[in-house]
């Protein structure tokens, strides 16, 4: 042995002496001095002055290991947490690679952290022994020397992401993919054991755990047979649903990464693809950006994997079909290969899960089927029918959201469907009896399909939903989307009043406006629904539709009117009618009045009695409109006073008969107004109704309700107007009147002396002639005393009122009117009122000298 040699030897043995000398503090029973031990032994081994070789580096691990490993089951936390600070820095950073250190070291950590009974129990000791671990697989990365301890490692892996301390999990997450990756070829062996390890984590309430838990559960499966990737994908499926948009953002890219690299992608596409295609309805931007360039690229090398099968589209079909949706980038050629291979197996998957009770599954499902079919176009036809049965369920969802996407799944389906193919299938079930959902889905197909394509089908759908059991529903989800129907349809429309549509479209809509649902007050504008279909017919304004059609619908309803109550479908409907049709009743008198006739007789229901007599007394405020055009209107009036106001004028006893009978009277005084230019009744047909109104009327000036006696009044002097118009009015139906007008100047009520007061010179203008002579004095001198009487009224209205009818008089007897004055002048209060009178009748006579 050289000198050199010697010396080498000789310096060797003294490290190796020193750094036992101070392992002998290792054994001590003092905490501290364990722990300076291992500073101490740090701080030599790291002098810059001495240089330690492999082997001196080997001699001092041989001697000291046992020691060393020992502290880290040392009873002292602080003494564990050096003894871990020490083992990394002598095995990662001083040790050479070398298998035989980790023989001795991994089932330490083993021990400490990788067993189901927690041994090692700070949390923060745990942390640092599973970095020490990382660090190794750090440094051993891609060498041989680690493959004999993958088992020690995948062992402690699958125990510490079971840690409850978070910081743990997230960090074995992140070793288990650097494991993968250290041992490319032989992480496999042991890769399936940690799958359900790790899936633990997905439910973690840290989300950053959620995420590193994806990422590991990708790496994982990437190295695993079909059994892993069968087993995460229904876990990995629900973190779909996080509330993170990082969690969802990492699923989209471990799909694309298994889309695009897993060895055995193409016999588990269908499983991976909804992973990926949820992802392109996130509910964020980002998210939804990096899903789309993801799955181009999967699309992309799809293309090119099976370029041979898809030449034929490559080089011919590049543009769009000729009614491709607006404002939608068609997704490029192997992203549609991809899923019209595999929408037979995607399509149950999606219809099932439509129905899930969880709220969160529903909407991701209905997204995932609008990408589906945007991607499937035509292809989607044969899962139609499992499809549409789902969709009619989500489309009763709760959540808007969900029933928005099945509506945007419905239009996508209905512009690559084609029509008779989906209509087969829908109009069946709506012939049974539809509930909102089927209109929903059927509103969204024909939202989609191509006007060229599906007008011929217009008609047919239109008749169909014109049945009454379809239209006249007063369930108010079901009548908007009924209302959102008709308007698809009449958007779908182009053959003008040709056909049946027209009149279907028409009754659908009135039947709804009929039996709007009170919260749809707002959700359905009827002008607006009108001024659609009356677009769509080509007509100059919507009284067109119903000069069309009204007819032919008020004889639809003409169905036993006797029977109808205020519920009554056909009630409603025809009192709707009544309201809008304007000019179009004068065109319908015969069918009109046949039905007023059976449906107000004193027999049929008090309440729908009283509903149509609201409903009519309107309609003949608007006369002008109704009768200006109408022929035989005077036989229409006549044959409604004798049939229906004549019996409702009838006394019965009762609250509800009293209200009929002051409803007749309203909706009679609204028939007996003049219309200017319009004569509506001739001498023949009103003197019989003279005839029969006259007696009634003036009962009914004796009715309890003040307001049927107010009304009566009213009635009275239309009547005489109308009368005196046609030449009949007559002294004997004169005489029989005013007495019973001036009865009601005594009246309880305030509102009929007035009415009364403000009627009667209406009465006295105009009398027969004969009525002026002598011979009728005994009626002057009763008139003009009884006003006299009420010229005394302490209100100065009533007095004004008094004074008008008094003026009246001047044309029928002033003489006997003077006489009067002057005889009652003093007994009256109202002095001023007399003279201001008496100067005005002598005005009057001045100026009948001159």
């Amino acid at each position: 042995m050289t000198n050199g040699e010697n010396a080498g030897t000789a310096n060797s043995d003294e490290k190796l002496s020193n750094v036992k000398k101070i392992s002998i503090g290792l054994q001590s029973p003092d905490r501290k001095v364990r722990k300076q031990a291992f500073l101490d032994l740090q701080g030599y081994l790291s002098n810059e002055n001495a240089e330690f070789s492999n082997q001196d580096l080997r001699s001092i691990f041989v001697e000291i290991h046992i020691y060393v490993l020992n502290g880290l089951r040392d009873k002292v936390e602080n003494v564990r947490e050096q003894a871990i600070k020490f083992v990394n820095f002598l095995i990662i950073e001083k040790l050479p690679l070398n298998d035989y250190y980790l023989t001795y070291v991994l089932p330490v950590l083993v021990e400490r952290i990788g067993t189901v009974e927690l041994i090692e129990e700070s949390e923060e000791i745990r942390l640092q022994i599973l970095q020490l671990l990382d660090a190794i697989i750090t440094k051993y990365s891609h060498t041989a020397q680690l493959v004999p301890f993958l088992n020690d490692c995948v062992t402690i892996l699958a125990e510490t992401v079971k840690d409850k301390y978070p910081t743990i999990k997230e960090l074995s997450c992140r070793t288990v993919i650097k494991l993968a990756e250290a041992l490319p070829r032989d992480f496999h062996k042991q890769a399936e054991t940690l799958v359900k390890p790790v899936i633990t984590c997905f439910y973690h309430q840290r989300y950053k755990v959620r995420v590193e838990a994806v990422y590991a559960v990708g790496e994982i499966v990437m190295h695993s047979s079909y059994k892993a990737l069968e087993e995460a994908v229904t876990p990995l499926a629900e973190k779909l649903f996080d509330q993170i948009p990082a969690v969802r953002r990492a699923v989209a890219q471990v799909a694309a990464r298994w889309l695009m690299e897993y060895r055995d992608r193409y016999s588990f596409f269908h499983k991976i693809l909804p992973l990926l295609l949820t992802g392109l309805n996130d509910e964020v931007l980002e998210t939804r950006m990096e899903a789309a360039k993801l799955w181009e690229q999967a699309g992309l090398q799809y293309q090119q994997e099976n370029e041979k099968d898809f030449k034929d589209e490559i080089d011919y079909l590049i543009q769009p079909p000729k009614y491709y949706p607006d404002n939608v980038l068609r997704p490029n050629i192997g992203c549609r290969g991809l899923v019209k291979r595999n929408v037979l197996k995607i399509a149950p998957g999606i219809a099932n899960e439509l129905t899930s009770w969880q709220e969160d599954i529903r909407l991701r499902c209905a997204q995932l089927l609008c990408a589906v079919a945007l991607h499937a176009e035509s292809d989607i036809t044969q899962n139609l029918q499992v499809l549409l049965v789902a969709m009619y369920s989500a489309a009763r969802d709760d959540d808007h959201r969900v029933v928005s996407n099945i509506e945007r799944a419905s239009e996508i389906i209905g512009c690559f469907v084609k029509c008779d193919t989906w209509s087969e299938l829908m109009v069946p079930l709506v012939e049974d009896g539809p509930h909102y959902g089927h209109l929903t889905v059927l509103k969204g197909l024909i939202r989609g399909s191509p006007r060229e394509y599906f007008a011929p089908y217009v008609e047919n759908i239109c008749k169909v939903l014109s049945e009454d059991f379809i239209c006249c529903s007063r369930k108010n989800k079901y009548q908007v989307e009924l209302i959102e129907c008709v308007k698809a349809l009449a958007e779908k429309h182009d053959n003008g009043t040709e056909g049946e549509a027209g009149y279907c479209l028409f009754k659908i809509s009135t039947s709804v406006f009929a039996l709007k649902h009170a919260d749809n007050a707002e959700k359905i504008r009827d002008s607006d629904v009108m001024d659609r279909l009356k677009d769509c017919l080509k007509l100059e304004s919507v009284q067109e539709l119903y000069d069309l059609y009204a007819g032919r619908l008020l004889r639809h309803v003409n169905r036993n009117p006797e029977l109808w109550t205020i519920v009554s479908e056909e009630e409603c409907l025809f009192l709707s009618l009544l309201s809008h049709v304007n000019e179009a009743f004068g065109r319908n008198l015969d069918v009109i009045g046949e039905i007023l006739s059976l449906s107000l007789d004193t027999q049929c229901d008090a309440e729908s009695r009283l509903k149509i007599f609201y409903v009519l007394a309107g309609v003949f405020e608007n006369k002008e409109a109704v009768f200006g055009r109408a022929e035989n209107r005077a036989e229409f009036l006549e044959k409604l006073v004798q049939d229906v106001f004549v019996p409702s004028l009838v006394w019965h006893a009762g609250a509800t008969a009293e209200a009929i009978r002051t409803m007749a009277a309203s909706c009679l005084r609204s028939a007996l107004l003049p219309l200017d230019g319009v004569e509506l009744f001739t001498a023949e047909t009103l003197r019989p109704v003279r005839d029969k109104l006259l007696p009634l009327l003036t009962s009914l000036l004796e009715d309890a309700s003040y307001r049927s006696r107010e009304t009566a009044v009213d009635c009275l002097v239309l009547l005489k107007e109308n009368c005196h118009r046609t030449g009949i009015w007559e002294i004997g139906d004169f005489v029989s009147v005013y007495p019973e007008v001036l009865k009601r100047l005594d009246d309880p009520t305030d509102r009929v002396r007035i009415c009364a007061l403000r009627n009667l010179p209406f009465i006295l203008k105009n009398v027969p002639e004969i009525f002026k002579d002598l011979t009728y004095r005994s009626h002057h001198e009763l008139i003009v005393d009884t006003l006299m009487i009420h010229f005394d009224d302490d209100d100065e209205a009533i007095q004004k009122l008094v004074k008008n009818a008094l003026e009246s008089m001047v044309e029928i007897n002033k003489k006997e009117l003077l006489n009067k004055i002057e005889r009652h002048k003093p007994l009256l209060r109202n002095q001023k009122g007399c003279e201001e009178f008496l100067e005005s009748l002598e005005g009057l006579r001045i100026t009948e000298i001159k």
